[in-house]
Order: C-alpha cells, then structure tokens, then sequence
C-alpha cells in the first residue's frame, strides 16, 4: 500500500510535468458544461428524481445479493449481519453518506474528487520546500479543504478498520497470488506502477471516478455518464482477461470468508 501512495504521489509530479505542455500536445481538460437536461430539453429535477430512483434501486439490489454483506463479520446462524459498528458497511449505507458529502461539496459549487486532493496535497507540501506546482498555482480555501480530504481518508479508514476488527495481518487472497505468482516483488512493483498510473492518468482526464464521474452525478453532467460507462467498462474487460481460466479462485476466495476489508 506504501508503494502504491508513493506511486501516486509521483504520478502528480509527473503529470504537473507535462501540464504545462499539454495544449501543445493537442491534449487539455475542459469543463463539463454539457448536462443531460440541455441535451435532451428535459427539466432538471424531473430527470435528476428519475435517475436518483434507478440508481437507488440499482444499490439496493447490489447491496442485497452482495456476498461481503451476507459473510460479514458479527453474523448470526441466520445470515443475517451484527451490529453496524462490528461489520463492514453495506453499499447503501456508505453510498448513502458519501452522496451526502459530494452533494454538501456540490452545493458549495465545489468537485469532491480524490485525483485534486491529492494534487493539492502534494501542492502543499512542496510549498515549504519552495517547490510550486504548474498545475496547482494558488494555494487557498478551495485547495486546503481538498488536501486535508486526502489526509482524512486515511485517517478514517484505519479508524474504521480498528472499530470493524477488520484492522489485522491478512495473507495475499488467491486472486491476487494468482496473477503475480512470481511473490512479493512482482506485487509491490504492480502497486507502485499501478498507483502512478492511475494518478497521472485521473490528472490527465480531468478527473477521478469521484470527481469525474460521482460528484458530476448531481449536475446530470454528459461527460460524466461517459466516462463512468468507460471506467465501468475498461475495469470489467481488463479483469476478464487478467483472470480468464482462473475462475476456480473465486471459489478459493469464498472459502477463506474474506470481505471487503481484505479481498
């Protein structure tokens, strides 16, 4: 995990880089103004009602047949999860909270995304050291709140992992050994490269999946439902290949009970 923050970390030095070449390469990030109501001429709160709808019933489903849930830590003979405190949470209850949040972050005409916290994260951070980023030229109320978002994950998540009992020494699941089966250098190497990646490349789209694609949500923005459906779908295709013939381990994965904390 260490190797995959420093990768993302450099991922931002990196494409801070390039950034002030990117109109020359023909390649820039513009602002989301094009919205589903313009498009098709439909008012704003009756489409947005008529998608927060699909998409609850969606979670809802998602969060019913989820296998986590039904293994979660603190079940009873009946399957049914213990105390909230004492499991993971459920796609409901987390989608439910993290709405609020970017749609507090919305009001405020703010994007919550993770890919600009961490660019303003690294911004001030090299603040004190006298480095100063292109693509992060002022420091103020809106880049402070957005790195100390950053800091506050990781904060959290351990929190919760300790309150959840989830927080403890968990062997590489059978999936993850199966596609790096030459051992621990393979798999810190993936983490690093991976981390630097997605980060250089969130900056380079203009946004992450919570930026980009979950706090432009409430505006009905077009080209966050486009590049929703490509994270979605690039994701899906790239593990059908990466595990294709291996679906055993799936198998393997269910009988050790591992959860979302620890998969």
């Amino acid at each position: 995990m260490v190797l995959g923050v420093f990768g993302m970390l450099l991922g931002v030095l990196a494409f801070d880089m390039a950034f002030p070449h990117l109109p020359a390469w023909g390649v820039r990030s513009f602002p989301q103004s094009m919205t589903l109501p313009l498009l098709f001429d439909i008012s704003y709160g009756a489409l947005a009602i008529a998608l927060g709808v699909m998409v609850l019933v969606m979670v809802g489903f998602a969060d019913l047949f989820d296998p986590a849930r039904r293994r979660a830590t603190g079940a009873g003979e009946t399957g049914k999860p213990g105390p909230l405190l004492k499991r993971e949470w459920g796609f409901v209850s987390t989608g439910i909270l993290a709405g609020l949040i970017i749609l507090a972050a919305t009001a405020q005409g703010h994007y919550l995304g993770i890919a600009g916290g961490f660019a303003a994260l690294v911004a001030y951070l090299g603040s004190p050291l006298g480095y100063a980023l292109n693509s992060v030229p002022v420091l103020n109320e809106m880049t402070s709140w957005r790195a100390v978002m950053v800091l506050g994950i990781f904060l959290g998540a351990a929190v919760s992992a300790v309150i959840s009992g989830s927080f403890r020494n968990v062997p590489v699941t059978p999936l993850w050994e199966s596609a790096f089966t030459s051992g621990a250098k393979s798999r810190a190497a993936a983490m690093f490269v991976g981390g630097f990646l997605i980060m250089f490349g969130a900056l380079l789209g203009g946004g992450c999946t919570t930026g980009a694609f979950m706090a432009g949500f409430p505006t009905l923005s077009v080209g966050s439902f486009a590049m929703g459906l490509t994270f979605f779908g690039v994701g899906m295709g790239a593990a059908f290949l990466l595990y294709w013939g291996r679906w055993g381990k799936v198998a393997a994965v269910q009988a050790r009970r591992l959860d979302l904390s620890n998969d």
